[in-house]
């Protein structure tokens, strides 16, 4: 079992460059591991650590390219389940929080969905669904009152910082 968390999780894709030769350690009540698919499912009390990324979740599902090793997609559920990182020097730590928090490296995509919280640089956004592009630092972001189609929803909140749009 060790050695298919150690070909899982070998090649991470992810926050500041240095972060990636850090090694990662995972702890959780339970894990299981379908290493000629890639794929990997940890539950209870799950915590992931390499470098300055950090993921707490209740289950955390982690799927790799068999070939490359690659990180390829991270779903983190919980209440709440939580992420940080560190993308660069330059830019502040991320913090998201959320039920869902879906990683896609590929894509440079943090999402999360149902009671989203997303800080950066003191600037922080609160909304059902936040979908943040961490190459081009875009956001879409949707309140429940939008996604239900209900009025009586709360609407999603920027608290933004001076110079947060420059």
């Amino acid at each position: 079992m060790l050695l298919a968390l150690t070909c899982l999780v070998v090649q991470p894709a992810w926050a500041l460059p240095g972060d990636r030769d850090q090694p990662m350690t995972i702890t959780a009540d339970e894990g299981n591991f379908k290493s000629s698919r890639g794929e990997a499912t940890f539950t209870g009390n799950v915590y992931l650590k390499q470098g300055t990324l950090e993921v707490w979740a209740d289950t955390l599902d982690v799927r790799r390219d068999p070939e490359t090793g690659d990180i390829t997609f991270l779903e983190a559920k919980g209440e709440p389940a939580r992420y940080q990182e560190l993308p660069s020097e330059e830019d502040g730590l991320i913090e998201v929080r959320g039920s869902r928090i879906e990683y896609r490296p590929d894509d440079d995509l943090i999402i999360t969905e149902g009671n989203g919280h997303l800080t950066q640089s003191g600037s922080e956004i609160e909304a059902d669904y936040i979908r943040y592009n961490l190459l081009d630092e875009s956001l879409d972001v949707r309140s429940r009152r939008s996604t239900d189609n209900n009025g009586d929803a709360p609407q999603a909140t920027w608290t933004l910082q001076p110079g947060a749009m420059d």
